[in-house]
This record gives C-alpha cells, structure tokens and sequence, in this order.
C-alpha cells in the first residue's frame, strides 16, 4: 500500500471539483440539487433559498448523492451581487443561465472526503492562475464557434452544436452546451496563454 500523499489527495480532490459544476446540498433533514461555479480566487458560489442560510450542519455531495461522490463538511457565507460579488454572480450565469433562487452564498469548505482519503478544505481554494487572460481568450475562441465544436469532439467525444466557451484555468476549459458544462482538460497543465491557444485551435 502506497503511502499517503496529502498534496497529491488535495490535488486529486482539487481536479475533481474543477471537474464538475453541480452537487447536492443536505441542510438539517433536505437535500437540495445546486449548480455552482468556482470564481477567479477559488471561492465557490451558489444560489440559495433563504432556509439554507440558517446556522446548521451542511454537507455537500459532489455531483450528486451518490456512493462515489465528493463528500465537503461546508458553511454558507451570503453576499450581495451588488459591487465585488456581482462578477461571481455573473460568473455563475454564463455557466448555468437563471438562477432559481435571488441569494446567494460562497461555500466556506471545512473539510472533504473524497476515495477514503481526508483533505483539508483551505487546499481546495485555489486561484485561477489564467483569470487575467480569460476574457480575451474567451472572446477569440467563441468568434469560431465550428472549432469549437471540432475540438469538444476531438478532445472529449462530444458533439457539441452551439458551445460557448465559458472558463479557462490551469486544468482545462468549461464549454457551455444546450445540455450542461463540458469540461476539456490538457494532458499537461496550462501554465501559460499560449498553450491554452493551442489546446483551443486544436493543435495541442
């Protein structure tokens, strides 16, 4: 048996939760269904009901409840989409459209379970080290929506009509299709802005 690697169990339950963008909420006896986005400083944010904003014990499944999920002991920490959290909620809306609830909350992650290994919530921020040149990345790649859609095909083996690029970070893109997120991730980690140029004109 292999001896356990904190940094590699953190970095493991990092790239699963960049990996997906919905989960399910239990607060007191409910389990609610949320999507979610992880903002440029790594806060993750949702739209709550008024009812989860309540002090109680909250565990969050990632995708969903399921026997093979990330499970994180979290806490919700409401904010206005007035001022500096308006680019989260923002952010959260060019992934996933409306929000079914008007509040919203960043979820304060304590700790997390994820393959019987136990990481410590704080590794599971991470800035995006590409935040600055997201934008104009973004905008360059949806211009030729065809590649877009020849490189979800070639990378992932989805065929993807009308796909919006919505997100870059070190460990992949998140395109938006008519059906959720899909995510495309390099073999090698992006370090810089010209490898995720490539990665997008399908050369990578």
């Amino acid at each position: 048996m292999e001896p356990y690697d904190e940094q590699k169990a953190m970095d493991e339950a990092w790239k699963f939760l960049r990996r997906n963008t919905t989960a399910t909420l239990r607060f007191g006896e409910h389990l609610q269904d949320v999507s979610y986005v992880l903002c440029h400083d790594g806060s993750m944010v949702i739209p709550v009901m008024v009812a989860m904003l309540q002090p109680q014990d909250m565990v969050m499944y990632v995708p969903e409840y399921a026997e093979d999920c990330m499970e994180m002991h979290v806490s919700l920490e409401q904010f206005s989409e007035e001022g500096e959290g308006g680019a989260c909620v923002d952010r959260w809306q060019m992934y996933h459209g409306e929000p079914p609830d008007v509040q919203w909350a960043k979820v304060v992650i304590d700790a997390a379970r994820f393959h019987e290994m136990f990481v410590d919530g704080e590794g599971l921020r991470r800035a995006n080290e590409l935040a600055k040149d997201e934008p104009v990345l973004c905008k360059e790649a949806n211009s030729d929506s065809a590649n877009l859609t020849r490189v979800c095909a070639k990378v992932s083996n989805v065929e993807v009509a009308s796909p919006t690029l919505v997100g870059i970070d070190p460990l992949g893109i998140d395109i938006r299709a008519r059906f959720g997120i899909v995510r495309l991730e390099p073999e090698v980690p992006f370090v810089e802005k010209e490898q995720v140029v490539r990665f997008i004109s399908g050369d990578a």
